[in-house]
């Protein structure tokens, strides 16, 4: 893969995102590399399909560590493919192809997941953090919905995981406000697991991915089956591709997509 690296070290398989040319940002081929990526994880983490073996010749998943980059989680859509993109009336459809398979394919890894996030998430970088069970932050990390700045909807299932954690109200004043959220308060919100110092939570991540790898793992499966819903998430996410379809051909959408390259204020007419 060009975009996505994979490390297994004992019972902790380690996701980078590795696209630091473009910040992070989701193009095409690294959405079908991370659903690769969280299709093999979920494949290694059965025992129905990992033959049992002793000590470090197991080769069973036993959780996840998915990273971004030491400066950069993950930004969302590239909006420079977006842009060539935008005459083509199937345009969207990579929502139900790409996108919410990707998110699928997460949400279907039966073990703990953790996110290591460094400097920004934001947009469908953010939704994938929220998929994840885990999240440790970088003081210097920052969340943003970025959906209303370019005059869309929300995508990946994040409408359905930020009310769950911060109520409906809060999460409907974080999406329209758009304005990054910093470590701190989204730690104080419920948001991320743990905010450590400085700009690197990577060992930090490490270290909790690594206990979790060494628990009971039948008993944290049994439990993350009970507590996230992936189908309900999943069911918003369909509802979310509809939305964006539905967005992705009004002026609103065009006038932001055009002022974000030519580093300007949008000027938003409702249409």
């Amino acid at each position: 893969m060009d975009f996505v690296s994979m490390h297994r070290d004992g019972g902790l398989l380690t996701i980078t995102i590795d696209r630091p040319e473009g910040h992070n940002s989701l193009n095409r081929a690294l959405r079908l590399e991370l659903r690769e990526a969280f299709e093999a994880a979920a494949r290694d983490a059965d025992p129905a399909t990992v033959p049992a073996g002793e000590g470090d010749a197991d080769q069973l998943v036993r959780a996840v560590l998915l990273k971004g980059g030491k400066k950069v989680f993950c930004t969302g859509q590239d909006l420079k493919e977006h842009l060539t993109e935008m005459g083509d009336e199937s345009a969207m459809d990579k929502v139900d192809v790409e996108y919410n398979p990707m998110v699928a394919a997460l949400a279907a890894i039966p073990v703990p997941v953790v996110a290591a996030i460094n400097g920004a998430a934001a947009g469908a970088g953010w939704s994938l953090a929220l998929n994840c069970d885990f999240r440790v932050a970088a003081r210097t990390a920052t969340f943003k919905a970025a959906f209303p700045s370019i005059g869309l909807a929300t995508d990946c299932g994040i409408s359905y995981l930020l009310p769950q954690l911060v109520g409906q109200a809060k999460a409907l004043q974080l999406l329209f406000d758009d304005l990054p959220v910093p470590a701190e308060t989204a730690h104080e919100l419920g948001l991320v697991t743990e905010v450590v110092d400085g700009d690197d939570a990577d060992a930090a991540a490490e270290e909790l991915a690594r206990k979790l790898a060494s628990g009971p793992t039948g008993s944290y499966r049994e439990i993350k089956a009970l507590v996230r819903d992936a189908s309900a998430m999943l069911a918003i996410a369909d509802r979310e591709s509809g939305a964006q379809k539905r967005l992705v051909v009004t002026g609103d959408h065009a006038e932001a997509v055009d002022a974000f390259l030519n580093k300007r204020a949008p000027e938003f007419t409702g249409r």
